[in-house]
This record gives C-alpha cells, sequence and structure tokens, in this order.
C-alpha cells in the first residue's frame, strides 16, 4: 500500500503537493522517498518525502544539518515544511536537482585512473571541512551520496545520518549499532561508541570511497554474504596498502583507514594538507 501511495503518479502525493510537478522517482529507503520534480519558481527540483512516525526529530536533524551548507559541494535547500499525503504525516525538502550520475553509477564502468579518483577526493575532503567546522559528522560517506555534476563539480548529498556533536545523541545507548551502512562505517560507529563519533569517522569513509575509486572493489563489502559479514570484516579485516597508484596517495588513504580513531588524521584539513602534497 504504501509503495503505491508514495509512487509518482499518486492522486495522494500529487494533492499533498500542488504546487510541484513530480515527475518521476529517483529513490527511495527507509522512511525515505526522492523525486524529480518542477516548479514555476526554482525550474527542475529535487522532492525529499520522509515519513515522520516517530522519527520527527531526526527528520528535522537533517534539515537544520542541510541547510547549513550551500553549493557547489552540497545541494541548495529551497524549501522545506510539513503535509499529509493521505493519513502519513510527512517532511519535505525542496532542493537543488543535480544534473549528473552518482559516484556508484561511475563505478560501475570500474577503477577510476589516480587523477580523477584524486580529483573527487579532493572535493570531498573540502566539503568534510564544512562538515567539522560547523561540529556535524556526516557518518553516510559513501558513492550513492556523492554526486558528480557539470564541470568537475563533486556533491555531498544526504545529512539523513548525521550527528551534531553539540546535541543530545538521538540513538540509545543500548542499541547494538548506530546508525551506520555496511562497508563504510567506522569500527566506533559500529559498536555504537558515541563518544568517538568524530570527524575521524567521516575520514575513515572518504579511505574506503577513496580505495573503491582506485580499485574498483570495497575490501569489506568484496564478496561479502551479508552485512553482518561487512561489518565483522569492518572490525577484523587489515585492508592491504594500494599498490596502483602513488606512495604517498596510498599512504594517506590508509592513514584514514587506521581502525582505532586516534590513529586517523584529528580532522580534515589535515588530511586535505596531505592530499595537497601529492596533488603538487
Amino acid at each position: 500500500m504504501n509503495s503505491e501511495l508514495f509512487s509518482p503518479d499518486s492522486p495522494e502525493l500529487i494533492s499533498a503537493f500542488p504546487f510541484i510537478t513530480i515527475k518521476n522517482k529517483l529513490g527511495e529507503g527507509g522512511q525515505k522517498y526522492v523525486y524529480k520534480a518542477y516548479t514555476e519558481k526554482e525550474g527542475m527540483v529535487a522532492l525529499k518525502v520522509i515519513k515522520v512516525e516517530q522519527q520527527y526529530e531526526r527528520t528535522m536533524r537533517e534539515i537544520d544539518a542541510a541547510s547549513k551548507f550551500s553549493p557547489p559541494r552540497f545541494p541548495k535547500i529551497h524549501s522545506y515544511g510539513r503535509s499529509k499525503v493521505a493519513n502519513e504525516d510527512v517532511v519535505y525538502i525542496i532542493e537543488e536537482f543535480i544534473e549528473g550520475v552518482s559516484l556508484r553509477e561511475r563505478l560501475r564502468l570500474g577503477a577510476m585512473q589516480e587523477s580523477e579518483a584524486v580529483k573527487i577526493g579532493y572535493e570531498l575532503l573540502n566539503a568534510l571541512c564544512e562538515v567539522a567546522e560547523q561540529h556535524l559528522v556526516h557518518r553516510d560517506i559513501k558513492p550513492e551520496n556523492i554526486m558528480l555534476g557539470e564541470n568537475g563539480r563533486v556533491v555531498l548529498l544526504d545529512f539523513g545520518i548525521a550527528r551534531h556533536l553539540n546535541l543530545t545523541s538521538l540513538t540509545q545507548d543500548v542499541a547494538m549499532f548506530g546508525p551506520l551502512t555496511p562497508g563504510y562505517a567506522a569500527p566506533e560507529q559500529i559498536r555504537n561508541e558515541k563518544r568517538s563519533i568524530s570527524p575521524r569517522t567521516d575520514l575513515f569513509a572518504w579511505g574506503i570511497v577513496m580505495y573503491e575509486m582506485l580499485s574498483g572493489e570495497n575490501p569489506f563489502t568484496k564478496d561479502c554474504s551479508s552485512p553482518g559479514e561487512a561489518l565483522m570484516r569492518t572490525l577484523q579485516f587489515d585492508v592491504p596498502k594500494l599498490s596502483n597508484c602513488s606512495s604517498n596517495l596510498s599512504e594517506i588513504i590508509d592513514w584514514c583507514m587506521k581502525k582505532p580513531a586516534h590513529r586517523r588524521p584529528a580532522n580534515p584539513i589535515i588530511a586535505l594538507n596531505a592530499l595537497k602534497e601529492v596533488i603538487s
């Protein structure tokens, strides 16, 4: 029933947003649906519709986090609000539609040359510097949340599980795991060690993304039979250093992927400066 309710041609969905023309669904996951849409004021946009249920505070934190940032490394937030789709309470976000492909789509073509991967990694580290400046941890850095736009633009999406370091955590202390994506989550995320969540957590995921761009494979999800196996690999498996790129770049990636958080760069600026040395 819910899938029909949130399909792009659903009368209930259309009537909930009379000011916007919904074109097609771009994706869905959990309680969130994302559509390509059109408004007379902004033109083509991305419409996010999030079922509130018991997650209203987390949803509003996502909006608060996303609204702190602006282009070019983040999508522009046009507006947001509350609505109802049939009897479902929802929060919606209207944001800039990014023309391009996700990094996940690009990786389906295979591994990248070092120069291409470094350009993307450089822009992503700059985005993480902005995130850290706002006392936030994104916690979901992965190819699906990285858009490759026009003219080399790299855009970081989706603050749905971002952690506000200055606010009380919404995840129960007794929860086995914190919010995460297997294969990209740092060990401290997997163990739900809240006090250890920091910008270093995002740097771990950055290292995984870089590794995947250069090798064509995620070292923790490759040949995995289940998400749980990927989590155990993250905790136990030591990833071999990359040998198909410059040694300096391989060292930076390995540094960011250290399992103990305190052994990684303290913040994205340090990692960025190290990457600049590789570029120069």
